[in-house]
C-alpha cells in the first residue's frame, strides 16, 4: 500500500486509535464524563460547520462552538421540552451572527445537537451495549468507506464539502453499516 493514495493512512490510524481510546473511556465511565465528551464533540462539529459555511467569521466560530457545547451539556439535565428549546439556541445565534450559509447552519446545527442529545440519552437509558454497538457501526462505516474509496475510486460524492469522498466509499460504508447493524 504505497503511493499517494495511502499517504494519510498512518495518521488516520493513529488519530483513530486516540479517538477510540477517548470515546471508549467516556462511554465506559458514562454519566457526566460521557455528557462532557459528547458536548465537546458537538462543539467541535459546530466549529467545523461554521468554518465550512462562513470561514471569515472567526469570532463566531468560537462563540457558536462554545454555545453548542454548553447547550448540549445543559440540555441532558433538563426536562425534554426545555431541553429541546435549549438545543435550538445555537441555531438561532448562528442566524444572528453569520453572514453566509445561515439557513444551512441553523438546520445542521440543530441536527448535530439533537444527535448529541440522543447519544447521551442512549447511553443513559440503555447502557454500554447499545452505545458500543453504535460506535462499531460508525467505525465500520468509516473504515469500509475509506478503503473502498481509495481502492475503487470513482466519482466524487460532494467535492465542495469533502473533496476525497467517493460514491464507492459511501456505498461500501452503507453496506458495512448494514452488515454490522
Amino acid at each position: 500500500m504505497s503511493g499517494s493514495n495511502w499517504d494519510d493512512l498512518k495518521a488516520r490510524v493513529g488519530s483513530g486509535v486516540v479517538m477510540i481510546v477517548i470515546a471508549g473511556v467516556g462511554v465506559w465511565l458514562g454519566g457526566i464524563w460521557f455528557h462532557a465528551l459528547i458536548a465537546a464533540a458537538c462543539g467541535i462539529m459546530i466549529w467545523e460547520l461554521v468554518c465550512m459555511l462562513d470561514p471569515a467569521r472567526k469570532q463566531s466560530q468560537y462563540a457558536l462552538a462554545a454555545s453548542a457545547g454548553l447547550a448540549s451539556f445543559i440540555a441532558v439535565y433538563l426536562p425534554v421540552g426545555m431541553a429541546l428549546l435549549v438545543l435550538l439556541v445555537p441555531s438561532l445565534l448562528g442566524l444572528a451572527r453569520l453572514q453566509k450559509g445561515k439557513t444551512s447552519y441553523a438546520v445542521f446545527a440543530a441536527l448535530i445537537l439533537l444527535a448529541g442529545y440522543g447519544m447521551m440519552g442512549l447511553r443513559d437509558d440503555f447502557g454500554l451495549v447499545w452505545i458500543f454497538w453504535l460506535l462499531l457501526v460508525v467505525i465500520a462505516t468509516d473504515v469500509a468507506g475509506y478503503f473502498a474509496g481509495r481502492m475503487i475510486g470513482g466519482p466524487k460524492l460532494w467535492p465542495r464539502v469533502s473533496p476525497k469522498k467517493t460514491w464507492s466509499g459511501a456505498i461500501a460504508g452503507w453496506l458495512s453499516a448494514a452488515g454490522v447493524g
